[in-house]
């Protein structure tokens, strides 16, 4: 028996706008969504300070960085990102979880319509050698700590807990994968939540500019994601801020949390068998 619903997922999305210099600003567009054609993403939910997963490192900046923001993903996680899951399969979305190899390939349904070129792509160009010979090394080190790609809790991680993928949820490797599917599956739309919102939120792997490129309207939701902010600039959040600033001028629209909730619930109520 299927579930279907003539009702339509209506969000108010906002996007910074330059039809010309002149009357470049802010502007609120609705946009009513077909659920079917809408697939929601937690992208890069590791359980980093989570139940069960790594502790926060006190030598490393891995994942959030700082402690204060680690714990504040974990928060984010479980008072926005699942219960935005929950609405969003309740709505009949398709729920995808985004995550790198070393944490996708621990779920099985990573492995639909994933081809040899996902895991075996062929190799870049040769580059010549380094104008300063371990000067790559030495900065990555300097940004995230000596040593830190041998933190014992790379092999720890996993989707967070509270988010964890559950039957019939898609796990994402690759942008050409999640392209694929979404194609399969008649889906055109993405509303993403997840971290960080300056870094991998933007440029990785099935994340937002990559599923842009493909054409797909993007969202993000406001409340659910945060950048990698620093001491001095976590209380006013202005990383993250900046970052979904940049989201809104050249990527797609940011929706508010508690509005997203209410599309969901009317679509959820509205579904009936046929």
């Amino acid at each position: 028996m299927a579930t279907e619903t003539t009702v339509a997922l209506r969000i108010l999305g906002t996007h910074w706008s330059t039809p010309n210099a002149r009357d470049a600003g802010w502007v609120e567009d609705a946009f009513d969504l077909n659920p079917a054609e809408t697939g929601f993403v937690a992208l890069h939910l590791w359980n980093v300070g989570d139940v069960n997963g790594p502790a926060v490192p006190e030598d490393y900046f891995v994942d959030m960085g700082i402690t204060e923001g680690q714990l504040e993903s974990v928060r984010i996680a479980d008072n926005y990102i699942r219960p935005a899951i929950a609405a969003a399969r309740a709505a009949g979305m398709q729920i995808f979880h985004v995550e790198p190899g070393n944490i996708a390939m621990k779920y099985d349904s990573v492995h639909y319509m994933l081809e040899e070129e996902d895991t075996n792509p062929p190799p870049s160009p040769a580059r010549p050698p380094e104008a300063n010979p371990g000067w790559n090394l030495e900065r990555a080190e300097r940004s995230h700590g000596a040593g830190y790609r041998d933190w014992d809790g790379w092999e720890q991680l996993r989707i967070i807990q509270s988010c964890d993928a559950e039957p019939g949820d898609q796990v994402i490797l690759t942008s050409a994968q999640f392209d694929r599917i979404c194609r399969s599956r008649g889906i055109k739309n993405l509303i993403y939540s997840g971290f960080a919102t300056n870094m991998c939120i933007q440029g990785s792997e099935g994340a937002t500019r990559p599923m842009l490129a493909y054409g797909y309207r993007i969202f993000l939701i406001r409340e659910a994601t945060l950048g990698t902010e620093i001491p001095e600039t976590f209380q006013g959040r202005l990383i993250t801020k900046v970052a979904l600033i940049e989201f809104q001028k050249h990527v797609g629209d940011t929706i508010g949390f508690d509005q997203f909730m209410t599309a969901c619930r009317a679509v959820a109520a509205a579904r009936v068998d046929v």
